[in-house]
């Protein structure tokens, strides 16, 4: 075990004295100020992300990296937060036998095609091959040695229960760790079915390994169907339809159908700016009877900037517009609309339980970002939330201002 381990260590040291390894540090500042349920008034924080990457051999590379979060300063809590939060980042071993062949070991980013299943860093092995003019990837994942605010997985009551408990060291394996699954991944990417046109179909298994024994919920396991097919109608313009059927199956043998859909636009507009407007309507089914329930994605991906409901049980729609006004500078800006798709899933503390209107509210955010270097990255954004109807009458508009510094070392 030591002659191994000395082995490795030796390895690395070659690589890196060859000059086939490189490391770095990136140092994140950020700050904000805002006003609404979650979080209100002035914090202050940032992250720190080490990394080290080596080629070994022709044919496989080494990548390592840790994340240390410190939340820092809440004005409404008038005190520092503590402790920092310490995650394994990116970690990954590479290896390209082939042109056509890609395997990938370790803590590596997977998103499903959708965007509304699973987002974010995960545990396993990953691997594509190109077949001509199919790309087929698939992957199999572990989710319970992430760190569970980061990986957002709330599907059961437990797991909602175990996420809000605070982080404490002293009682690592109870408040650490996120819900433990295992997820399995299956896609077809045909980019060139048409001339102008593609195709994604993929198929996503989740099995729940948690232990229930003392909370009492069932195991909640999902299987997921997605399809997204886009057109290119003309040059600059781009269509996307995207739709995703799930099955619910808990262990007491229930099932239930969610669905989600989403509709997609994106025009490249002509002119001296290298800018971009894009339109998105995005549906998660919400409870309609025993057998259609509300849509349950694996991951919490939020749907807004300020306002942030995941997909379950909401409706959105959104019109985005993203510009280089120059070499160094970039915008953007976006306006969302919000709905319920029933009245009974989304929850927040200042919504009108009496209320049965479906109207959420709407958003308005905009981003400027300034990149003079490659290793130097400054963004500051803000955006505001007006409730709707579905809110109490004095709800009062959630809003918030934060800007970020990257410093590539």
């Amino acid at each position: 075990m030591k002659k191994g381990l000395l082995c490795s260590v030796l390895a690395l040291l070659f690589c890196a004295s060859s000059g086939a390894a490189d490391f770095g540090l990136l140092l994140s500042p950020s700050g904000g100020y805002g006003s609404g349920t979650d979080s209100a008034g002035f914090t202050l924080g940032g992250t720190l992300v080490p990394w080290f990457s080596a080629s070994i051999g022709e044919n496989m590379n080494l990548y390592l990296s840790g994340k240390l979060t410190l939340k820092g300063f809440e004005y409404g809590k008038k005190t520092w937060v503590w402790p920092p939060l310490v995650e394994l980042g990116r970690t990954e071993l590479s290896f390209r036998p082939t042109q056509t062949v890609y395997l990938t070991l370790g803590r590596q980013q997977f998103r499903d095609i959708s965007g509304t299943l699973v987002s974010g860093f995960f545990d396993g092995l990953a691997g594509n091959i190109g077949l001509g003019k199919v790309r087929l990837s698939c992957g199999v994942y572990y989710t319970g040695w992430l760190y569970k605010g980061t990986a957002e997985i709330l599907m059961t009551q437990q797991d909602n229960t175990e996420h809000s408990k605070a982080l404490d060291y002293g009682d690592f394996l109870n408040t650490y760790p996120a819900s433990s699954r295992m997820l399995v991944s299956v896609t077809g990417d045909f980019p060139d079915l048409s001339s102008r046109t593609s195709l994604v179909l993929s198929v996503l298994g989740q099995f729940d390994l948690n232990d229930y024994e003392d909370s009492g919920d069932a195991a909640l396991h999902s299987q997921y169907l997605a399809a997204s097919y886009s057109v290119e109608l003309v040059d600059p313009l781009r269509f996307t339809v995207t739709g995703v059927g799930g099955l619910m199956e808990t262990s007491g043998m229930d099932t239930e159908l969610c669905l989600a859909a989403i509709f997609g636009a994106d025009w490249e507009v002509s002119g001296r700016l290298a800018d971009m407007l894009s339109a998105k309507l995005s549906w998660g089914s919400g409870a309609v009877n025993k057998f259609i329930g509300p849509f349950r994605p694996v991951s919490g991906i939020a749907q807004g900037f300020v306002f942030t409901p995941t997909l379950s049980g909401t409706m959105n729609g959104q019109v985005s517009y993203a510009a280089r006004l120059h070499r160094t500078l970039s915008f953007s800006t976006a306006g969302l609309v919000f709905w319920r798709t029933d009245v009974q899933t989304f929850k927040d503390t200042e919504l009108n339980g009496a209320s049965t209107d479906r109207f959420l509210g709407t958003e308005f955010y905009g981003q400027l970002v300034w990149a003079p270097e490659s290793a130097l990255h400054f963004s500051v954004g803000g955006g505001v939330f007006l409730p709707g109807g579905a809110f109490v009458a004095d709800a009062s508009p959630r809003w918030n201002v934060n800007m970020e510094l990257v410093v590539s070392l």
